[in-house]
């Protein structure tokens, strides 16, 4: 007869035999620890059911996991339903469900359901972007019942967030926290529509938050400036590698996105058809962003791309570089690195590309904005207010990059730009009468000319 378990001293005594044994513990009837041959000891609570008076046992948990002290408390909590005549692994089926329930009623968990339904329709990049807003989030409020929390907290926490986050230089207010807001009512909605909770507590804060207010980022706009610019890029050439010279020249020439840039694979590029066929970084989740966007390839960024196959032809990237570990490609501070050491800094940035092609090509070039926001990736719409489709200008816009390419050649070897600034005006006088109201239709619109007629 073995003596009852009163101490851990007790327990770590007791040895593996041929057979495994239970040992009672002292004060606490139906309560045993099971030794196996192979030394496991775990808890086991035996006792007959008060409804069926048969033999049951209920599995607590191996020691030490399950400490000599807990299955006492385990112990305890079955000897009060025995005491009410209730099945003790009944209750604790019981206490189970209504763990899940809350547990499956909490924010995180709508989080969590939430962030797995993108998988597969956003990029990796935007995925991680909103997987720290919901790591964030569930750090306030993400063991809380979610049709229990209301405005009010969110905007508390909303506002906390937006204190702890601002801008590195400035150190006003980032966006994070209205991209938390955001991320936060798209939860709400899912709970919504699945019957979780009736009202979304998020869906006004936004308006509530101090809106962020970013400085417009350093960019030249001026063909004298923009000239010398161009030409202490090509200056470079001696002393830079040639993912660098090529992707330095190709901002300005097609005034993309860096990352877009630097992201360029081959098989989005098509040199006998000139075209970048890709999906913008940032277009995804943002109502001003193409989704899916063909760049005209001029001829003079065919000739770079030309270049770069035989440099890098064998790699998925057009920008593949052999020494950066992480991604493959060229460094997104590589290109501004560079500018800086030009002396460009706070005087032009690399995403000062957008701007100068922007401010030059409708104020110098006189080409319609709704050319140039395409070129840039933006939405644009027409006046029934349906946005243009991705081949809608298609060869408007291949006009514009071969000219704004040519453009910049003459600004960098300091020819006469003025045939440029005048391109109508070359048009009108070789144009046939047909040819001429065409242009003008094209130039000032329909009603336009009927105004004028009249």
């Amino acid at each position: 007869m073995r003596k009852p378990i009163t101490t851990d001293r007790s327990i770590i005594a007791l040895q593996p035999e041929e057979k495994e044994y239970l040992v009672s513990v002292k004060g606490h009837q139906r309560l045993y620890l099971r030794v196996r041959e192979n030394g496991t000891k775990s808890w086991s609570y035996r006792y007959l059911c008060p409804i069926t008076n048969k033999a049951q046992k209920i599995s607590i948990g191996t020691y030490p996991n399950i400490s000599l002290a807990r299955a006492r408390e385990i112990w305890s909590e079955y000897e009060d339903s025995l005491s009410r005549n209730v099945n003790p692994k009944t209750a604790r089926e019981k206490q189970k469900q209504q763990a899940m329930a809350v547990q499956q009623n909490t924010f995180d968990y709508f989080a969590e359901q939430y962030f797995n339904s993108l998988k597969g329709t956003l990029k990796a990049n935007t995925l991680n972007r909103k997987y720290n807003c919901v790591k964030l989030l569930n750090s306030y409020i993400g063991s809380l019942p979610i049709n229990e929390i209301t405005s009010p907290q969110m905007l508390e926490l909303l506002l906390d967030i937006q204190a702890k986050f601002p801008q590195v230089k400035s150190n006003k207010p980032s966006e994070k926290a209205e991209r938390c807001a955001s991320i936060a009512s798209d939860i709400f909605n899912y709970a919504i529509a699945r019957g979780h909770c009736q009202i979304n507590p998020a869906l006004s804060i936004k308006s509530q938050l101090i809106k962020p207010q970013y400085g417009h980022r350093p960019a030249i706009v001026k063909p004298d400036a923009f000239a010398k610019l161009l030409k202490d890029i090509e200056s470079l050439a001696k002393n830079v590698d040639s993912n660098t010279i090529s992707s330095l020249k190709l901002l300005p020439m097609l005034f993309v996105r860096n990352g877009d840039l630097r992201q360029m694979r081959w098989v989005d590029v098509d040199l006998k058809e000139a075209k970048w066929r890709f999906q913008p970084l940032k277009g995804e989740g943002k109502d001003h962003m193409v989704q899916d966007m063909i760049v005209p390839l001029p001829s003079q960024a065919i000739e770079i791309l030309q270049n770069q196959f035989k440099l890098n032809g064998h790699s998925e990237f057009v920008f593949y570089s052999p020494s950066a570990k992480k991604h493959g490609i060229i460094s997104d501070n590589t290109a501004n690195k560079h500018l800086k050491e030009l002396g460009y800094q706070d005087i032009h940035c690399v995403h000062g590309f957008r701007a100068s092609a922007k401010t030059m090509l409708q104020e110098q070039l006189k080409y319609p904005a709704v050319l140039v926001e395409m070129a840039l990736g933006h939405v644009t719409k027409d006046q029934n207010g349906s946005a243009y489709g991705r081949f809608e200008f298609l060869d408007d816009r291949t006009e514009m990059m071969q000219t704004w390419a040519d453009y910049l050649d003459a600004l960098r070897n300091g020819a006469d730009v003025t045939r440029f600034k005048n391109r109508s005006l070359a048009n009108f006088n070789t144009s046939s009468p047909e040819e001429l109201m065409k242009l003008m239709i094209k130039q000032l619109g329909k009603d336009k000319i009927l105004e004028l007629i009249k």
